[in-house]
């Protein structure tokens, strides 16, 4: 169910979702606030999360800046500004050479180099998944589980551990490989403690000597908006 409000001056968007345990915000590309809430939570609990986030919102809406999609534009991937060459041609396509990403399409069309830079992502994190969740799984002697892309821009991952499946945001694709890796080991360990308790964050940090480190990284690209602007 998705619905819009305002609260205080700030617009929003309330998205509910099945399964969700808590308040979660985040801005869209074009700096639109973006609530995500489980069914259970009021509108009054919802306004009041989206105005106390208010200076949250206002200084992150500030960092967005509009990409053009045209030669010469920057592009976040595993957590690096990669210079986007666009070149004209009849099949959309994309390469990496050395700090460019260079992106096949007609005459240079913004949408269609936006779907070319989205597959890019999808890709990229469907190949880490498909080497790190059996890697992880057989380091948890857990049987590997479905996993897949979502396009997702609130979350970094999420698992359903009854239904034996997890996925990763294709925004992934923005940070560096070893927090990519930290986000899939979390939702492999998921597969065996559902919540965030004692025994998940022991796992977690058996597998991962380095994890609060990690964190602290995510945290602050996720705070600095590092892929706030982006497809």
């Amino acid at each position: 169910m998705t619905v819009q409000r305002s609260t205080d001056g700030i617009d929003y968007t309330l998205r509910r979702n099945r399964g969700q345990r808590s308040l979660r915000l985040h801005l869209d590309s074009h700096g639109h606030v973006i609530v995500s809430a489980p069914y259970f939570a009021s509108y009054a609990e919802v306004d009041d999360f989206v105005r106390r986030s208010s200076t949250w919102i206002s200084q992150h809406s500030s960092k967005i800046a509009e990409h053009t999609y045209q030669s010469g534009d920057f592009i976040p991937y595993l957590g690096t500004r990669m210079t986007l060459l666009v070149i004209d041609g009849k099949k959309s396509q994309y390469d990496i050479v050395d700090d460019k990403i260079i992106v096949t399409a007609k005459n240079g069309d913004v949408e269609s180099v936006k779907r070319t830079i989205r597959k890019l992502y999808v890709d990229t994190v469907q190949n880490i998944l498909e080497s790190r969740v059996p890697y992880w799984c057989s380091e948890l002697d857990l049987q590997d589980p479905v996993f897949g892309v979502n396009r997702a821009k609130g979350k970094w991952g999420v698992c359903y551990p009854v239904q034996k499946r997890l996925y990763l945001s294709y925004m992934c694709a923005t940070i560096p490989y070893d927090l990519i890796d930290m986000t899939v080991l979390h939702e492999v360990c998921h597969l065996r403690y559902a919540g965030h308790g004692k025994d998940f964050w022991g796992l977690m940090r058996f597998h991962m000597p380095d994890l609060e480190e990690r964190k602290t990284r995510l945290s602050k690209l996720s705070k600095a908006g590092w892929s706030l602007n982006i497809v």
